[in-house]
């Protein structure tokens, strides 16, 4: 059944207007009307199945007929040297799909360096993803930050740090405490610098993402999966 958000909380009998792009995928994209149902999404856990009250190309109404609170499960966070915009893309769109809390793009000594950042953009791609693979908690994309500042001062101490590192591809999470929340920190294709891996290596610990070269964006697909394996959210 489609899905569509609305910010709001959810409550039985409530009737909501959905927001013109919303409004305009359910009438114009769908060709839902009057009696259909659906369900609505908050992106922080609220589901409601509702009723298509009136199908309109800006202003669409539903009224909510049941709701269901949904357990956030996710509590990896991937942190990544900035990349290329379209891998960005990739890394916010697959991440989104398997499961993550947020992303925390990086600037590094050898990340790709940006003159603009289109939060905009990154928080519409989230939500369609969201919406597409059923997700009930949205993932925050957070602005970029450069590394030293956020492993020393913004990133919460109380959380597991894990680092991906070309040197230690072996490293096994076998180690790692799963009853703490974790943020996974992915390098760039340049590497990390010297002074960037003494950093990270004093506030964390390894993993390892098998014995190939990996690009930036496959490291952040394939150690999110590692983890959450690890994690027993998958």
């Amino acid at each position: 059944m489609a899905r569509f958000l609305s910010k709001v909380e959810f409550h039985v009998g409530d009737n909501i207007e959905l927001s013109p792009e919303e409004s305009h995928h359910l009438s114009k994209v769908l060709r839902m009307e009057s009696g259909d149902e659906c369900y609505l999404v908050n992106g922080v856990g609220g589901v409601a199945r509702a009723k298509v009250e009136e199908s309109h190309s800006r202003k669409s109404k539903c009224t909510i007929l049941e709701v269901e609170t949904v357990k956030k499960t996710n509590r990896i966070h991937v942190a990544f040297a900035i990349p290329k915009s379209n891998a960005i893309d990739f890394i916010v769109h697959r991440c989104t799909e398997v499961g993550v809390g947020s992303f925390q793009p990086l600037i590094t000594d050898h990340s790709q360096k940006i003159n603009s950042w289109n939060q905009e953009r990154w928080e519409r791609v989230v939500t369609e993803t969201a919406k597409q693979c059923q997700e009930s908690h949205f993932p925050i994309v957070l602005a970029p930050m450069y590394l030293k500042t956020w492993v020393t001062q913004k990133r919460d101490k109380h959380r597991e740090l894990v680092y991906c590192d070309e040197e230690s591809r072996q490293d096994s999470v076998s180690h790692l405490l799963i009853d703490k929340d974790c943020d996974l920190l992915i390098g760039s294709e340049g590497g990390w610098s010297a002074s960037e891996r003494i950093l990270f290596q004093n506030e964390g610990k390894g993993m390892g993402l098998g014995k190939n070269r990996l690009r930036a964006e496959t490291a952040c697909i394939v150690g999110l999966s590692l983890l959450k394996k690890h994690y027993h959210e998958i």
